[in-house]
């Protein structure tokens, strides 16, 4: 059976093989073949032929429609070989969440493909009493404080596994008594230090945003049941311009970043939406990654409000 990680590489190399037939019209091209590459073509080789077809086919209706937004794929400024990559997850972590890139080096021209099946998540990052996440993801140090807290909380989560093991047991979360005990004090800590940062930082909202969704402008290519949704994240201008005299048939606008809170909410136990300004909403769901209890909490981090002036486009495919 095919994982979801297999799945998602697959609907990557789908993607690059489509880019590689939108361009091949008479352009050089050239596709780097390392690690990432051989794990992507793996994975789609290992799916079924009726999901091998599924895979491309919503590539294909994705990459025809860039096409009519990104002239430069296929009417190049000047004659230059193109180079066609899957970049390594460790880019991710880095900063860079494109899945795909296309790059003219001598023109200094690339564009960046995210590639998701089945999923609209933007980042997967974990909280632990060993895990400074205001130097992770914006290089400001959290608070002695909060280290503190949450330190107590996860300090409990270890002696329990401690107990565990002396009893020649693994403790699984399913063995902890109220596990919304945990969830819900660090959750607690969570919001009250990121509300404190932000106020001591104005540039953290942006810190923030680029930490989820990266530094570089991209194409966020979301394969869904009969359907492919694309977005344009155009927050440096980057896309969306002429080749010569040919321009886009539509306008992919420019993204403002947000400056400030306006509110942070609890859904339940387990999530806590933070909204921003300029039309930015930021859910963080916390979890167990696995069904071992482990010192460190999971998020699962999506953009549940967007700009109104995000590029989104939608195709049956």
């Amino acid at each position: 059976m095919v994982t979801q990680t297999q799945s998602g590489k697959a609907f990557e190399y789908a993607l690059l093989i489509a880019l590689q037939n939108k361009v091949n019209n008479g352009q050089k091209i050239k596709i780097q073949k390392d690690n990432s590459y051989k794990i992507a073509k793996e994975s789609f080789e290992s799916c079924l032929s009726n999901e091998q077809r599924h895979y491309f086919k919503a590539a294909t209706v994705a990459i025809k429609h860039i096409g009519t937004i990104e002239p430069r794929l296929e009417n190049p400024i000047n004659s230059e070989e193109i180079v066609l990559s899957i970049q390594a997850d460790q880019k991710g972590e880095d900063g860079d969440i494109r899945d795909i890139l296309m790059v003219r080096t001598k023109s200094n021209w690339e564009i960046g493909f995210s590639a998701k099946n089945e999923n609209s998540a933007v980042k997967h990052s974990r909280l632990s009493d060993k895990i400074d996440f205001g130097q992770k993801w914006f290089g400001v140090n959290c608070s002695e404080s909060y280290m503190s807290v949450v330190g107590v909380i996860f300090g409990k989560i270890r002696k329990l596994m401690r107990e565990s093991r002396m009893n020649g047991d693994v403790l699984l979360w399913s063995d902890v008594p109220k596990i919304s005990d945990y969830y819900v004090p660090v959750l607690e800590a969570f919001e009250k230090e990121i509300c404190s940062l932000i106020k001591s930082n104005k540039d953290i909202p942006l810190s923030l945003l680029e930490y989820l969704i990266g530094k570089n402008d991209f194409y966020k290519i979301m394969k869904f049941k009969d359907i492919v949704t694309i977005q344009g994240y155009n927050l440096h201008e980057t896309l969306n311009m002429s080749s010569n005299s040919i321009n886009p048939q539509n306008k992919v606008s420019k993204l403002k970043f947000p400056t400030e809170i306006i509110s942070v909410t609890r859904n339940d136990n387990n999530k806590t939406i933070i909204t921003f300004d300029k039309g930015w909403q930021i859910s963080f769901r916390i979890h167990s990654a696995s069904s071992k209890a482990e010192p460190s909490l999971k998020f699962d981090v999506r953009l549940e409000g967007v700009p109104p002036s995000l590029y989104s486009h939608n195709e049956l495919w």
